[in-house]
């Protein structure tokens, strides 16, 4: 019995692996990392966990999880509250409509698709806050934003892969 409770704790932290690095993206992406004039360009780095856990383990990834992880990148950034929420949906929608396109294609292919989502997710982003500020805001950094979330893909997907096969398969990784 005592095992089996184990068991069941042991597979509940398993499954929280791909939220919890959506929150993990979440506060690193808001953290100073000393770097001269990255804040306003920092990768949207939760836009990397919610396309990656949506395209491979939709189960994973429960749209309660991606919007609260929204709004907590919201919260930390100071942009409008919401916004994020909406744009990290959004890209949620569209990766789980094409995700039996995506999950069977190589990684070039699904990086192309995650750099449309994310093109997609910025000039949403771009157009609500140019909303909130009832002015058009400065293209620049928002594209700059894009450019360093779209070169960011690749290292976590290598990153999530190997989460997906040492931590949310431990027998198949251990197998011979």
């Amino acid at each position: 019995m005592i095992d089996t409770v184990w068991q069941q704790i042991d597979t509940r932290l398993r499954m929280a692996v791909p939220v919890a690095f959506a929150v993990a993206f979440a506060l690193l992406s808001t953290a100073p990392l000393g770097v001269p004039h990255l804040g306003p360009a920092m990768p949207f780095l939760p836009a990397l966990a919610v396309f990656h856990w949506t395209v491979y383990r939709p189960d994973l990834m429960p749209r309660a999880a991606v919007f609260a992880v929204g709004l907590l990148h919201d919260g930390l950034t100071g942009a409008p509250l919401g916004l994020s929420a909406l744009a990290l949906l959004l890209m949620q929608a569209v990766a789980g409509r094409a995700r039996p396109f995506f999950a069977e294609r190589a990684m070039p292919a699904v990086w192309c698709g995650f750099a449309l989502c994310a093109a997609f997710a910025s000039a949403l982003s771009w157009l609500g806050g140019s909303l909130y500020m009832l002015a058009p805001l400065p293209v620049e950094a928002p594209l700059a934003q894009l450019g360093l979330t779209v070169a960011c893909y690749p290292f976590a997907a290598a990153l999530f892969a190997a989460l997906q096969r040492d931590i949310l398969h431990p027998a198949v990784a251990r197998a011979p």
